[in-house]
């Protein structure tokens, strides 16, 4: 067969008219690849030819060579044009990079750091920080050489890579990657520091801040203005405000000015602990200083004043400074009218936000959407979710949750499994809170072996179950009289390292009672405490209950007596349990002084209370009787 081939002078006139780029080796490989592929296979290909089609932008040819790239014709490639990062990155992104060995990719990310943006070093690293199965450690250790290579003295490369882990959320490897830096000798810098020092902050290990913060200081490493913001934010999280506010006098003492921001985490943490005095002074001081109060300084504020009813004293004073209410804002107001019951109020907030030409986020419908199956208004629930529907918004998974939820905790199980069933069609992963509603609806509509299935299936996707999902079912099998199966899930927790809670033991406590077996259920009150699991009010409740209801009220007084030693005051059920068993025994004369004693207290006795009294009393009523007779 002939071969079939553009004769070069032609194609050099080709390219003129073109206006497209020439040269020699250019020309060769064109010849080169038009040739027939029934033809001999490439000849290797040089760095020359590579190179020159990189500097000239043939990017199809460099794509039609991909495939017979050698790592070291790329290194090569690379290494020539570590002055032109641009091209480089051009050129790693029409080869495919992952193709090549570990080496070469290292190599391209430390000539592609030269950018002036990190963007694509970011880009790199990730896919070899996501790809490779190598550690952090043999990543830090192959830049170090690619580094070498390159004959530079820089090393952000190396505070790239920490900021990648923390993009990630790799925290410990970025942490890792830290200490490799001080131990190479390379100073990493406060803002990658910062970036850290974040992430701990957003994963809440706080301890672990600190630990971090030390060392950056035991190494010299200057904390600027952001590091103390965060550090003060960590201080608010752990709720050390005192500290929080010296912290602001030590940042003085350096030279470092508070920033708006610094204020504004003051004023949050301040106002999450309920400290609004404190807020406020907070607030009046950076006024002092020339800083002018924010949305993001009141909203905070807005937020516990609205959980005690006064809202309407911060929308006053942000009216008095300029500030109109953000999404946040409106948010914030209809969360705390719909928790207390107030959804008309919240509605109204909802109008009010749209007319001043906010769209509703996710979060106004789910708080709405709870509301109101709190409230048993489960029409209006379903309206809202048709409205969110037209407007084409699709369901996220905290609103399936809520649905889900609200229609367990109101025992409809179809449209509980419905909703299931389309959230997993929509390809939204259920979690295990949707999971543990969907196991109380079955167990409360006694379908203990269906609840069993489904957490069976649960744990062999792979899921594990938290405490809440484990007490859930247990407490279905209690109440069905499976104490068996719900023992079998006690032993179960234990082997899949699922510490129990109080929660565990009082279900296991009143299964017990409802089986008249006291003694075991007292027992299984020492055993809590061995594991170190305190008893709370339902669990002395619970067995006064127990022994109330089988008349045995020596034991349920000696009960509340060991329950007032350790400092637990009775509640009504713990008055109203004790006069049901003087009922039951119709002591009238005790249960008129535990009456007193619990109006005394300050527990003001319901219909059940006195309905108790009543009978208990009968006896002496028919003694009465038969003395008159």
């Amino acid at each position: 067969m002939r071969r079939l081939t553009i004769p070069c002078p032609l194609l050099h006139r080709i390219s003129n008219l073109s206006g497209t780029g020439y040269s020699q080796t250019t020309a060769n490989l064109s010849c080169l690849t038009l040739k027939s592929t029934t033809e001999s296979e490439l000849p290797p290909i040089s760095s020359e030819i590579l190179l020159d089609s990189v500097k000239s932008s043939q990017w199809h040819i460099v794509e039609h060579l991909a495939d017979n790239l050698t790592p070291t014709l790329v290194s090569t490639t690379l290494l020539n044009l570590v002055k032109t990062p641009d091209l480089a990155f051009n050129f790693v992104n029409h080869i495919d990079l992952r193709r090549l060995d570990f080496q070469t990719q290292c190599l391209a990310i430390a000539v592609v750091s030269k950018l002036s943006s990190p963007k694509p070093t970011y880009q790199l690293l990730k896919e070899a920080v996501s790809t490779h199965k190598n550690s952090i450690r043999d990543l830090f250790d192959e830049l170090v050489i690619a580094r070498d290579q390159l004959e530079t003295k820089s090393t952000i490369l190396f505070d790239f890579l920490v900021r990648c882990c923390c993009q990630l959320k790799m925290v410990d490897e970025a942490i890792e990657c830290f200490y490799l830096m001080k131990e190479k000798g390379f100073d990493p810098k406060t803002e990658t520091c910062n970036h850290i020092l974040s992430l701990l902050l957003k994963l809440n290990r706080t301890e672990s801040a600190w630990v971090f913060y030390a060392d950056m200081y035991r190494t010299k490493i200057k904390s600027n203005v952001y590091t103390f913001n965060i550090m003060i934010n960590v201080l608010c999280k752990e709720g050390k405000l005192k500290k929080a506010k010296e912290f602001l006098g030590i940042m003085e003492i350096y030279g470092i000015k508070p920033t708006i921001v610094t204020y504004n985490t003051l004023v949050q943490g301040y106002s999450l602990r309920g400290r609004i005095e404190g807020a406020r002074m907070f607030i009046n001081e950076m006024k002092s200083k020339g800083f002018q109060p924010d949305l993001q300084t009141y909203n905070p504020i807005l937020s516990w004043m609205c959980n005690e009813g006064r809202a309407s004293e911060v929308l006053r004073e942000m009216k008095e400074l300029g500030l109109v209410p953000d999404s946040v804002s409106y948010n914030i107001l209809i969360r705390g009218c719909s928790n207390k019951g107030d959804l008309e109020t919240a509605f109204g907030y909802r109008d009010e936000m749209m007319k001043q030409g906010m769209e509703p986020t996710f979060y106004t419908y789910n708080t709405l959407i709870y509301g109101l199956f709190m409230e048993n208004k489960i029409e209006a629930a379903e309206i809202l979710i048709r409205e969110i529907r037209e407007k084409g918004i699709a369901l996220d998974s905290v609103t399936y949750n809520i649905l889900i939820n609200g229609y367990c905790q109101h025992g409809d199980a179809k449209k509980a499994f419905a909703l299931y069933d389309e959230m997993m069609t929509d390809g939204i992963q259920p979690t295990q809170f949707t999971y543990t509603s969907l196991i109380y609806v079955l167990c409360r509509r006694k379908k203990t072996w269906e609840a069993d299935e489904l957490f069976e299936k649960v744990v062999g996707n792979g899921m594990k179950p938290d405490v809440v999902m484990m007490n859930t079912l247990m407490d279905g099998h209690c109440s069905s009289g499976n104490m068996d199966r719900a023992f079998a899930l006690l032993k179960e927790m234990d082997e899949m390292n699922i510490d129990p809670d109080d929660v565990t033991y009082n279900c296991l406590m009143r299964g017990l009672c409802g089986e008249g077996k006291f003694e075991e259920a007292r027992e299984l009150m020492g055993e809590m405490k061995r594991r170190g699991i305190k008893p709370d009010h339902i669990s002395y409740n619970t067995l006064i209950s127990g022994y109330s209801k089988k008349g045995d009220t020596k034991h349920a007084f000696m009960v509340r007596d060991e329950m007032l030693s350790l400092g637990f005051n009775p509640t009504l059920l713990t008055y109203n349990a004790l006069l049901k068993g003087l009922s039951k025994n119709q002591d009238g004369e005790l249960a008129e002084e535990l009456l007193r004693e619990m109006k005394s207290d300050g527990i003001v006795p319901n219909d059940s209370s006195y309905c108790s009294v009543i009978e208990a009393m009968s006896n002496l009523d028919h003694d009465a009787d038969k003395s008159d007779t």
